[in-house]
């Protein structure tokens, strides 16, 4: 009795465990099974093109319609690798400002002037600003004359003759310096249209909203934005009118001095004999030059110089004259016999 109990003991225990292995067996089938599954559904969703939602794609729209409302810019450029270099030469082309400083020395201003203004008009184009000064010489005769004459000019040229200008400009003396520069406005350009387009587009749609629109607060908060885009256009409609101008007209500045010699602007290479008779001659051309200055100065000085002595001279004998009588008086005491005393005899009376 006591064998078939722990027998039947044994059974029991075996049927326990193979039942155990077969529920683990199971789990971990199912574990696999699931794994595969997410698995293969993850490769599915990720091959499978993303569609967006219907309402985000709504809500992107209405946002972007917002932005556009309130004024946001928004521009996108797409230029290929072989349309980039002819874009991006013609924009360039079009958008650059040419300007020039120069200056230069004339030994005839008068003529020089008058070439320069016969010069301005001949190439279409106009002074801006003009000044002319120089120092005053005060004559002999009380006429007053300008020597060291120097004028200033800003002058506006088509920007398509800007470079003959320059060239023809160098014949009217000598040219000391020049300095070119050109400044690329194409892409300030670019955005002052885009944000004017953009600008427009705003007042379009400010205008149907305002003939839409009933209630009051709606009205004046629309006519006010209407009022500042306005603003904003005009301003940018004036920038890029400005814009205009210089890139059509070229600037150029001009400053001709008149000299007596010209300054030389080519180095030479001068022998020993060459740089001593040079010396020289300007050494004799400094004296020259100084005894000039020196008889106009005494020239200038002489009326007040040939004054000055007559009035010393005139002061030289009225003392002289002084002294000489003061000296006589002296001399005519001196010379005077002393009064005598009275005798006794001639004192009593008779």
């Amino acid at each position: 009795m006591k064998k078939n109990t722990r027998l039947l003991a044994v059974l029991l225990a075996l049927t326990i465990l193979a039942l155990s292995l077969t529920a683990c067996a199971s789990s971990s089938k199912y574990v696999a099974e699931t794994t595969t599954a997410t698995v293969s559904n993850s490769a599915a969703y990720d091959s499978a093109p993303m569609e967006e939602p219907a309402s985000t794609t709504q809500e992107t729209a209405e946002f972007e319609e917002m932005k556009s409302e309130n004024g946001a810019l928004s521009m996108t450029t797409e230029v290929t690798q072989d349309d980039a270099p002819e874009a991006a030469s013609t924009d360039v082309a079009s958008k650059i400002i040419y300007s020039a400083d120069l200056s230069a020395q004339t030994t005839d201003f008068d003529a020089a002037i008058s070439k320069l203004d016969a010069q301005i008009t001949a190439f279409g184009g106009f002074i801006e600003r003009s000044d002319i000064n120089g120092d005053t010489r005060y004559n002999d005769d009380g006429t007053t004359s300008v020597i060291n004459r120097w004028a200033y000019y800003t002058i506006r040229v088509p920007a398509a003759r800007f470079e003959a200008f320059l060239h023809q400009t160098e014949g009217i003396g000598n040219v000391t310096s020049i300095s070119r520069y050109a400044e690329n406005v194409t892409s300030q350009y670019t955005d002052y249209e885009a944000r004017l387009s953009s600008l427009r587009t705003q007042e379009e749609r400010l205008l149907s909203m305002l003939e839409k629109s009933e209630d009051v607060e709606s009205l004046i908060a629309l006519e006010q934005r209407l009022a500042d885009v306005r603003y904003e256009l005009e301003s940018i409609e004036r920038n890029l009118k400005n814009l205009d101008l210089q890139i059509s007209y070229s600037t150029i500045t001009l400053n001709l001095q008149e000299v007596e010699i010209y300054t030389p602007t080519v180095p030479v290479q001068r022998s020993f004999g060459e740089k001593l008779s040079s010396a020289f001659s300007d050494g004799w051309r400094s004296f020259v030059r100084g005894l000039q200055y020196f008889c106009i100065d005494l020239a200038l000085m002489l009326p007040g110089l040939v004054l000055f002595l007559l009035i010393v001279f005139a002061l030289f004998l009225l003392v002289r004259k002084i002294v000489r009588k003061t000296k006589a008086r002296r001399e005519a005491k001196k010379e005077a016999p002393a009064p005598q005393a009275p005798t006794d005899s001639e004192s009593k009376p008779e």
